[in-house]
């Protein structure tokens, strides 16, 4: 039903394109078990979707995820 439905979709692009920076993380993050962070198939970018059962858990490994992405990647 539409009154259940979570409102915790974030979205985010990567600046530098030209790299393939968003296929590689999506990649990254693929083998670390972290599945549909590709983002809408019509805009693009990067879509976590943190629906109302993700545990504090997920989101923060995610987190960690990106920080080490950034860092190997900046």
């Amino acid at each position: 039903k539409k009154g259940s439905r979570s409102l915790m979709n974030v979205t985010f692009n990567i600046k530098d394109k030209d790299t393939l920076l968003e296929e590689k993380l999506i990649k990254e993050s693929e083998s670390a078990g972290m599945i549909g962070l590709k983002g809408h198939r019509s805009i693009g970018g990067l879509r976590a979707s943190i629906y109302n059962a993700m545990p504090k858990e997920g989101v923060e490994a995610l987190v960690k995820l990106m920080q080490e992405f950034q860092s190997k990647n900046s």
